[in-house]
């Protein structure tokens, strides 16, 4: 081992991580892999590029512990992604990703979805037009992070909240000065159902909305609609907000059939939204959050109610 970039995964017994290393298009690996195993099955002696250590329990917990307790182990590197295990991906398409992030000064960015994975949102999926998109949300599935961005945030990880944490970190990278972006020109593919192990992420008996609901109101945040500020061009020309940029999502319209069978009235909901909310709506970031993550990540996860505000509607 030992690039200057990591992908942590949290990985159960089926998980893809193997052939992320896989298909390099003749180039070397530019990326290590700490596979924080959940289950015991995905454990493996340590080879080459990959690292194992057994951490059971809840995804966001998982990587909390993997993030205090192995903090100098990633110090070492300048760029980490937490790729969930159920990512079908290469190692020449990670690569590119890294780079991209690299190249451009990205302070938290994402691949985007192939149109026939499972995925919650329009905005993740592939437009073909763009290279990159600057945007106000990178989701939690497969995030990439510049080390000092993610140092900063990492206090979100020990709140207790096993989704939602997304939704701020984005403003946060914003209040240090940052940029986030979907990576175009490199897809990965999302193979299991949103939500399909909702055991495993503690979610036996709430909502995925509960854990949302309460963040937004711990950062009096509202519900930040993926929107793109700017754009990069496959001719490599800046397309900045305006009419182009706004109507760019609606030639989405015509992939929606490849969305997985069951899934593509859903994912005509996912890509009208996606239509309206960067046709309307101007990206939200939350104010003072970089203040706020300094105070709540001093608190223990059960005393975070005492800082909360009247909740906003999404």
């Amino acid at each position: 081992m030992k690039s200057d970039n990591l992908i942590i995964v949290r990985a159960g017994k089926d998980s893809l991580h193997t052939k992320w290393l896989e298909n390099t298009d003749g180039e070397p690996v530019d990326f290590d892999v700490l596979v924080a195993a959940h289950h015991k099955d995905a454990m493996k002696n340590d080879s080459g590029h990959v690292k194992y250590i057994f951490i059971p329990g809840t995804k966001v917990h998982g990587w909390d512990i993997v993030l205090s307790e192995h903090h100098d182990f990633i110090s070492t590197y300048q760029r980490i992604a937490l790729i969930d295990d159920d990512i079908d991906s290469d190692a020449g398409t990670l690569n590119r990703c890294f780079a991209f992030g690299r190249d451009h000064g990205l302070s938290i960015w994402q691949p985007s979805l192939t149109h026939d994975s499972y995925a919650t949102y329009g905005a993740c999926l592939q437009n073909e037009r763009f290279l990159l998109r600057h945007v106000n949300h990178v989701e939690m599935m497969c995030p990439f992070f510049e080390a000092s961005v993610l140092r900063e945030i990492s206090p979100l990880f020990s709140l207790g909240f096993e989704s939602g944490i997304d939704l701020v970190w984005c403003s946060i990278a914003r209040d240090l000065g940052g940029r986030c972006a979907i990576i175009d020109a490199c897809t990965v593919t999302h193979t299991k159902p949103v939500g399909g192990q909702k055991q495993l992420n503690g979610f036996i008996g709430k909502n995925y909305e509960d854990d949302i609901f309460e963040i937004l109101r711990l950062f009096d945040m509202k519900w930040p609609s993926w929107v793109a500020e700017t754009a990069i061009d496959r001719a490599d020309n800046t397309i900045h907000t305006g009419i182009s940029l706004r109507l760019s999502p609606t030639r989405l319209l015509l992939t929606f059939h490849l969305a997985p069978k069951g899934t593509r009235l859903l994912r005509l909901k996912a890509l009208l939204d996606h239509i309206r909310h960067q046709l309307f709506r101007q990206p939200y970031y939350g104010k003072s959050t970089l203040e706020k993550i300094s105070r709540v990540g001093k608190r223990p996860p059960k005393a975070i109610s005492t800082l909360t505000h009247t909740a906003h509607t999404i």
